[in-house]
């Protein structure tokens, strides 16, 4: 018996179960790559490398150490944290105690803190791994790091209260400069704070174009499968028969195979 050739409903199945498998494929990669493009790192504390300390640091910025666990070596206060790459705020050195957190590290001008939800904030005192109470005091004030004006009144007002022999030579020539370093400090916060809501708007444009992708691709996608159920129920008998076929085929190649005959 000579093979029947497929009707054109079969025909039009088949190749609308190739469009369906293929936009399936394409939805699953789309809507992954949305879901990658909308994760964000950001450091303890919410600081920048090149703009709230160097990496080349090895301690902390003065306005979150108090939330990282430190030690003595040497008669130097060593803080448990990185610059390269950042110790995150999701890391075991970020306000974290027994491979627990104890809360978000905020800045403040006195070494900020771990706030906790429950109101039980803590913090990690100078060459101490363990955490005490957050006691807060009349001049320990919270600090917006992005903000110019909290910025620079903290670093300028910090500085300007130490002793100025006991100050580095660079120090006391940063100071000399003071007025130049306010200029260049709010133009590179101001230059900064541009550019992140640049890449910010860019990232969100990009994000809704993928969406709206996937979207379409997503109502295509069913569509093709509505067509297919629909012919699916039209052809269904001719499905079965090959469907049917197919498994006839496979127990006779099972047979041939264990050596029996039918």
């Amino acid at each position: 018996m000579g093979k029947t050739k497929p009707s054109s409903k079969e025909a039009f199945f088949y190749c609308n179960l190739l469009i369906f498998l293929g936009l399936a494929y394409v939805y699953y990669t789309m809507n992954r790559n949305v879901e990658e493009g909308i994760t964000n790192m950001n450091c303890c504390g919410g600081v920048e490398a090149g703009v709230h300390y160097s990496e080349t640091d090895t301690k902390p910025p003065p306005y979150i150490r108090r939330c990282f666990k430190s030690s003595t070596d040497g008669g130097e206060t060593v803080y448990q944290w990185s610059g390269f790459p950042c110790s995150n705020k999701g890391s075991s050195d970020c306000c974290h105690y027994k491979d627990k957190s104890i809360g978000e590290c905020v800045p403040t001008t006195k070494g900020g803190y771990c706030k906790d939800p429950s109101g039980s904030n803590k913090v990690f005192y100078r060459r101490g791994d363990s955490p005490s109470p957050y006691v807060k005091r009349s001049n320990d004030n919270i600090l917006d790091i992005n903000d110019v004006i909290d910025m620079k009144d903290y670093y300028y007002d910090r500085g300007s209260s130490d002793k100025v022999k006991s100050m580095s030579p660079e120090m006391q020539r940063f100071m000399a400069r003071r007025s130049k370093n306010e200029v260049y400090m709010e133009q590179h916060l101001r230059t900064k704070q541009k550019r992140a809501v640049r890449i910010d708007t860019e990232r969100r444009d990009k994000l809704e174009e993928e969406t709206k992708y996937v979207q379409i691709v997503s109502s295509i996608t069913i569509i093709h499968l509505l067509v297919l159920v629909a012919i699916s129920i039209t052809i269904r008998q001719a499905l079965i028969m090959k469907i049917q076929n197919v498994l006839n085929l496979i127990y006779q190649k099972y047979l041939e195979f264990s050596g029996k005959t039918i």
